[in-house]
């Protein structure tokens, strides 16, 4: 080895003569932004001192096959300035500029000998060091680091801001120190999101600032360090017995019994897509976590050649799958073969404290890689590689954090969703029983803990909804509710048991699932970022069972009745619940998720999901590459839902007009106009009244729609409003089964495109499938287009394709259609032309729709509607329909006006009351006024009335760029006429007779009804 660094010094001391001579101003075009030394002329351009070697090797490498080998002794260094600095534009920036992006260092290198030394790395300007960072040698393998500019030492820039260095420099610090590192893959400088370049041991200064992992969860040294000094004690036997209990439930998760069977070929040929070379070290491709994230020239092929760590963790545990699958023959063969991946795993820098310059929302791709080393612990073990495969992973997935302070305990729903239940799982990932009975109990105490919170900290709040990005978001929802039934199933009855609070609040959101879906779909309105695409709790059944099987929360019922009976409705499997009698629950009735701005009508066969926004709930997430056309689906839309779910009642992608959601008040736009200009927007208003109030199985939802003036739910950007300026005060009455829908102040300031409120629209898979008016009882003529007008008290109506009837009230042209349409897929962008690499569907789609839509004009000033619908007709009913709304006297429309919307319900003596503006006195004979606007449902019987009441302002308190997304109380007075008092059971702040009226002051929170018992 001696006389191999002899030969390549007087190499290179033959080549600085040369180099020498060139001065470093003299490069100017084609440097290169990226080294990844593949050839011997990759390292001309490099200066060296005496006390360094530099010499391309194959030995050790990331891309392509070769890296730069570097041997110092004290004092050592290597430096070129044979590279450009990436502009922004040259930069892979996933959102564009939406997130802020600072010139970052990326580099590979890899270590032989770990040693108690350090390097520095440096970058010069005119033969001055300007920026520069420590890095410890304490380490072997890969390692890669990505480390913002701003982030070094010395005179560093501002976050964001351009830089202009000429030189590169490795070095040394110390004069007695010795070794060999080998450098591959460095990006001298390119634009990054500013989330993403994590700290770890290697450079744990990045992010100094924000150590709490604000702006990703991603692996922590303080987890880390939690691990490494947890306090150990002598595990009881009680607590031996229920360890054992736990893993081998566990284990029954991934070693199914069954048939042994020889699976040798195949696991070779899984292990062949591995690439691995076996030498001194397990070689291969990079194992990387998002290759896409750096910058690659497009001519560089070498981009090809990665394996990212998803794929990986697929391979291995296809391979531990035919482990535990084969017979005792294969055994041995199969088990090398892993072992030899796990060797690769760690050499590629996969270990304990490296975070690969980034591993965000880890629990997304490493999923399979934990499964595997789970399932071949014992292998593991047998090789010696148990606890440091172990350790790995707990960093990877921070276990460490359900060792901190409760007061730093705030719930997440992509961490139950990705890494909740692998957590569990790695608990295992070691032989010492102490370590593993102690991270059991806090990580017990943690989930625990976390699935109680319903405030500010927590995701599952307390009306059921499903928080995350600021809102409720049931698509992410599903992970967590996939997830966390197996961690409360596997350590039931165990005294590492999920306690009471945690398992009821989890139970009550898992539960809320079944009433905001239809049967199992839960439709558009709440879809986030995912419309029409197939949003369903279907993948839930196992979930539910689950939660029956691990017995109620209080623990003294082996099997949960209540979540047995939504089991057995949903999927009526009664088997596999040790043959308890359950029954079927039942749904009818009005639901309100005020935290979500969301009512849910329902009788036996149908459902009407009602959804709006305001000041604290987001309308939708439009997305750089999803949703693209998603303004309108929380405009007041009532989505009518059969048994059949989506598609079963006419919703589907293929040709959907993104400005017909039904029930929405639009500016119909060119789906060029409709797109936004911006990467993402989650749009509120500055509107705070949108909810809803019930009484008993009906209920009144209102909100203020007003796009003028807004924010971004993600960056809370305020003046965030749209041009067209649109306005309107709607409300939609849910009275048995009939919903009254009034819409009054719609304005626009929009000359060009006219405004409508959207009556229906279908899919219809058939071209014959039929519609319905008052003017043509039987319409299937394919296309069809008529203008109906409603003059006066007419009587006009439609029933749409899928039997849901409308009466029209109000004087109006209502415009109905029956088309073949097409409109672009929601992932794909008509105006920059990018479609989502992950969506399977074509740009334009295509489909046959019936639609129906109440036309208000271009730039109406006070336009408004009024109509009934009747949901879930029978098929025969268009020859009834017209009799039926025309005697139907079980309701009256009091008032519509821009100051309230009253209508009573005789069939109750319910009056509904959605009050805008609380400034004038109301011409009721019962209710007088109220101090803000707010909603309210009233029944008169005799001398006694029930009043429910809601004030929807949620009042949610500012925090850093947004809201803390925890309702806090709101004060309410009612004026009543005549002199009340309160029955028994009344919560109420004070009551007080004034002048022969009664006003009665309350506490409204969380947009929950208030009910008022009172008599004369």
């Amino acid at each position: 080895m001696k006389k191999e660094i002899t030969t390549i010094s007087k190499f290179f001391t033959i080549g600085m003569l040369f180099t020498g001579c060139l001065t470093f101003s003299q490069v100017k075009d084609g440097r290169p932004a990226k080294e990844s030394f593949e050839n011997e002329t990759s390292i001309i351009n490099f200066k060296k001192n005496k006390s360094s070697v530099l010499s391309i090797n194959g030995k050790h490498h990331q891309s392509g096959k070769s890296s730069l080998q570097w041997d110092f002794i004290g004092g050592g260094f290597f430096e070129t300035s044979n590279f450009r600095i990436l502009t922004k534009k040259e930069s892979p920036l996933a959102y564009g500029d939406y997130f802020p992006a600072s010139p970052t260092l990326v580099m590979s290198l890899y270590n032989d000998k770990a040693q108690n030394e350090t390097i520095k790395i440096s970058f010069e300007k005119q033969g001055k060091e300007e920026v520069w960072f420590p890095i410890k040698l304490n380490f072997t393998g890969w390692r890669t680091i990505r480390v913002p500019i701003f982030e070094m030492s010395g005179n560093a820039p501002k976050k964001g801001d351009a830089i202009a260095y000429d030189t590169f420099k490795v070095s040394a610090t110390s004069e007695k120190s010795k070794g060999k590192l080998f450098f591959d893959d460095i990006v001298f400088s390119q634009y990054m999101d500013d989330r993403h370049p994590y700290p770890d041991a290697m450079v744990p200064f990045i992010k100094k600032d924000k150590q709490n992992g604000e702006d990703h969860w991603m692996p922590l040294i303080k987890n880390m360090q939690r691990i490494h000094d947890l306090s150990l004690k002598s595990v009881s036997d009680s607590e031996k017995k229920d360890l054992s209990v736990i893993e081998k439930r566990l284990d029954k998760t991934f070693n199914k019994e069954g048939k042994k069977n020889n699976n040798l070929s195949k696991a070779k040929e899984e292990y062949a897509k591995l690439n691995l070379i076996k030498s001194e070290t397990v070689l291969g491709d990079p194992l990387v976590f998002k290759v896409d994230e750096v910058y690659f020239d497009e001519e560089d092929a070498k981009k090809n050649h990665t394996l990212d760590v998803q794929s990986f963790g697929k391979s291995i545990k296809k391979i531990a799958v035919f482990y535990l699958q084969s017979t005792d023959a294969d055994k041995s063969q199969i088990e090398e073969m892993f072992i030899n991946a796990s060797r690769y795993f760690l050499d590629q820098g996969w270990q304990d404290g490296a975070s690969g310059g980034t591993r965000h929302h880890i629990g997304y791709n490493t999923r399979e890689v934990a499964e595997a080393f789970y399932m071949m612990k014992e292998p593991l073990k047998k090789a010696g590689l148990l606890n440091e495969i172990g350790n790995s992973l707990q960093w990877l997935f921070n276990l460490g954090k359900v060792l901190g302070p409760e007061v730093e305990y705030e719930a997440n729903i992509d961490y139950y969703n990705t890494q909740s239940f692998y957590h569990l799982l790695l608990i295992f990932m070691s032989d010492n029983v102490d370590k593993q009975a102690a991270l059991l109990d806090a990580y017990s105490n943690y989930i625990s803990k976390t699935l109680a919170l319903d405030n500010e900290k927590g995701v599952f709040k307390i009306d059921g909804t499903s928080w995350h990005h600021g809102g409720h978001y049931p698509a992410y929802g599903m992970g967590a509710f996939a997830s966390i039934p197996p961690v409360i199933y596997t350590l039931s009855g165990t005294q590492f048991r999920i306690d009471e609070a945690g398992h009821k609040n989890f139970k009550k959101s898992l539960l809320t699932t079944r009433i905001y879906s239809q049967l199992y779909d839960y439709g558009f309105g709440n879809a986030g970022r995912h419309p029409l695409e197939e949003n369903s709790i279907k993948t839930l059944k196992s979930s539910f069972l689950l939660m029956a099987q691990s017995g109620n929360p209080e623990g003294n019922s082996k099997i949960d009745k209540e979540v047995a009976s939504a089991y057995v409705r949903l999927w009526g499997d009664s088997d596999k619940l040790k043959s308890e009698v359950i029954e079927k629950d039942q749904l009818p009735g009005y639901h309100v998720l005020p935290y979500a701005a969301t009512a849910i009508h329902r009788r036996n066969d149908w459902a009407a999901t009602i959804k709006g926004y305001s000041k604290y709930v987001w309308a939708s997430e439009i997305y750089v590459d999803a949703n693209r056309y998603g303004r309108y689906p929380a405009n007041g839309s009532i989505q009518i839902m059969n048994i059949g779910g989506d598609l079963g009642s006419g919703f589907k992608q293929d040709g959907w007009d993104w400005n017909r959601y039904p029930g929405t008040t639009v500016i119909n736009l060119p789906l060029k106009e409709l797109e936004l200009n911006t990467e993402l927007l989650m749009f509120r208003s500055e509107e705070t009244f949108a909810g809803a109030v019930t009484l008993g199985n009906n209920g009144v939802f209102g909100m203020k729609l007003n796009e003028s003036k807004g924010s971004d739910a993600e960056e809370s950007k305020k003046n965030n409003g749209f041009p067209g300026k649109l306005k309107a005060n709607k409300s939609v009455f849910s009275f048995g089964d009939k919903l009254i829908c009034i819409g009054t102040g719609i304005s626009s300031i929009d000359t060009i495109n006219p405004v409508e409120t959207n009556l229906f629209q279908n899919f219809i898979s058939d071209k014959s499938m039929p519609i319905s008016s008052s003017e043509s009882k039987n319409i299937s003529t394919f296309p069809y287009q008529s203008s109906m007008e409603v003059i006066g008290k007419s009587g006009k109506w439609l029933i749409d394709a899928y039997q849901n009837g409308y009466y029209i009230l109000s004087p109006n042209t209502i415009e109905i259609r029956r088309q073949s349409q097409e409109s672009y897929n929601n992932a794909y962008s008509v105006n920059t032309g990018k479609m989502n690499p992950k969506a399977k569907d074509e740009t334009i789609t295509k489909g046959d729709y019936a639609s129906s839509w109440i036309e208000h004009g271009k730039a109406p000033k006070d336009a408004s509607y009024q109509y009934v619908i009747y949901p879930g007709l029978q098929k025969d009913a268009a020859t009834s329909f017209e009799n039926k709304v025309k005697n139907d006297k079980s309701y009256q429309i009091l008032r519509a006006d821009n100051i309230a919307h009253i209508v009573k319900d005789n069939e109750t003596a319910t009056t509904g009351f959605v009050i805008f503006n609380s400034e004038k006195e109301l011409d009721d004979a019962i209710l007088k006024s109220v101090s803000v606007p707010s909603l309210l449902m009233i029944k008169n019987e005799a001398k006694n009335i029930t009043i429910s009441v809601v004030q929807p302002d949620l009042n949610f308190q500012t925090k850093d760029k947004g809201f803390d997304n925890y309702s806090m109380p709101v004060e309410l007075t009612i004026t009543l006429k005549g002199k009340w008092k309160l029955n028994q059971n009344s919560a109420v702040k004070s009551i007080v007779v004034i002048g022969g009226n009664t006003e009665i002051t309350l506490e409204c929170r969380h947009g929950f009804s208030n009910q008022i018992n009172l008599k004369k």
